[in-house]
């Protein structure tokens, strides 16, 4: 009796083995699709080291990303690292939208033309995703689409995804948990960002738009000339 019960242990315990085995290996199309999933709808907070225009920022900061909008406000950290009030807020959906009360000119400024969606879009729905690129991804690790190249990791992880015609790359980094650790974005030469996350949430967030604005047709010098801005910002750059 007491041989038989060990065999009934040692057959069980292989058999649970087995089914655990069975459901722990993915196929690639799953594989694929958990992954893509990750980027439909995110929210995460961290620390963001941005340079623009000669100037380097690093700031506290909260993203939020769904199917069809994206927000992200740079914040001004409270004592003890309390949340502050937004020093840049951007956001992105049916229409683009600027808030600084950093450098509130900038809101006048018309950048939306100048802000690639090609890479966001292309990020919205992982079922739309999968459906139309699903076995170039599998097949090639990659997506490329006139100027628009999109990589994969061996496990599917998003790599990069370059905008030649802007010249707009986008780099990602994880950590040993497989979730985002970095978002590394370059806007041409003179913009950058990089985005260290301490934590993030892949439910779907609620996001509250910016107020549209009516663009003016000045340039950055203009309007950072306006007010004396400009010779504000020499001066916080050292110039004289």
């Amino acid at each position: 009796m007491k041989r038989f019960s060990i065999f009934l242990i040692i057959v069980l315990t292989m058999f649970l083995s087995a089914a655990c085995s069975s459901n722990m290996r993915l196929s690639e199309e799953e594989k694929l699709k958990r992954e893509l999933k990750k980027w439909e709808s995110f929210s995460g907070d961290g620390i963001a080291e941005i340079s623009a225009f000669g100037i380097s920022l690093r700031k506290p900061f909260h993203i939020a990303k769904s199917m069809d909008q994206m927000r992200m406000d740079i914040i001004e950290g409270g004592l003890m690292g309390a949340t502050g009030s937004p020093l840049v807020s951007i956001y992105m959906g049916e229409y683009f939208s600027l808030k600084s009360t950093l450098m509130p000119a900038l809101e006048a400024l018309n950048i939306a033309d100048k802000i690639p969606m090609s890479p966001l879009s292309a990020l919205s729905s992982s079922e739309q995703i999968f459906d139309r690129f699903g076995a170039e991804i599998i097949a090639n690790k990659a997506i490329i689409r006139d100027s628009l190249e999109i990589r994969f990791r061996k496990n599917y992880q998003l790599e990069s995804a370059v905008d030649k015609a802007s010249g707009t790359r986008l780099e990602a980094a994880y950590n040993s948990k497989g979730d985002l650790d970095e978002l590394d974005l370059r806007i041409g030469k003179g913009m950058a960002a990089t985005l260290i996350f301490d934590s993030v949430d892949y439910e779907p967030p609620q996001i509250i738009a910016l107020e549209r604005k009516e663009a003016t047709s000045d340039g950055l010098m203009d309007i950072l000339n306006q007010g004396g801005l400009f010779d504000l910002l020499k001066g916080f750059m050292g110039e004289q």
